[in-house]
């Protein structure tokens, strides 16, 4: 059986084995989240479950193989096609037609001198008095 759009409507009807057999094939095939195929699986609820069913299968399957870290990665794109939620329809709605307010006079930025400041006049270091210890007695 071919993997198609229409193919995808015969596949309600098939047995575990040969649904088994076609979701294999559809992962090989790494098409990607917005195909044909994958919009058609979407669209019957009855077949998401059992897909995802199968595809818990082929995971289990794939563990110990040597290819085991490829099957992963295709099993868990083939989840994530069958997880992309269809684009809901956008509705257009009238918008209020808006009545022409003048825009706002801006208020001037104020103006920031940028002039050095002028030098402060260095004072003389204070001095330091000098401290004795005494031994204690």
């Amino acid at each position: 059986m071919a993997i198609g759009p229409s193919a995808v409507e015969r596949w309600l009807d098939l047995s575990t084995e040969e649904l088994r057999a076609q979701v294999k094939q559809l992962v090989s095939a790494r098409l990607p989240g917005d195909h044909a195929v994958w919009q058609a699986i979407r669209r019957h609820p009855a077949l998401v479950p059992r897909i995802r069913g199968v595809l818990s299968g082929l995971a289990a399957t794939a563990a110990g193989s040597k290819d085991e870290a490829m099957q992963k990665v295709w099993i868990s794109k083939a989840r994530a096609a069958l997880d992309v939620a269809a684009p809901a329809p956008v509705k257009t709605a009238r918008k209020p037609v808006a009545k022409e307010v003048p825009a706002p006079v801006p208020e001037p930025e104020p103006v920031i001198d940028l002039k050095e400041p002028e030098p402060q006049q260095k004072q003389p270091p204070k001095a330091i008095p000098t401290m004795l210890f005494q031994e204690p007695s």
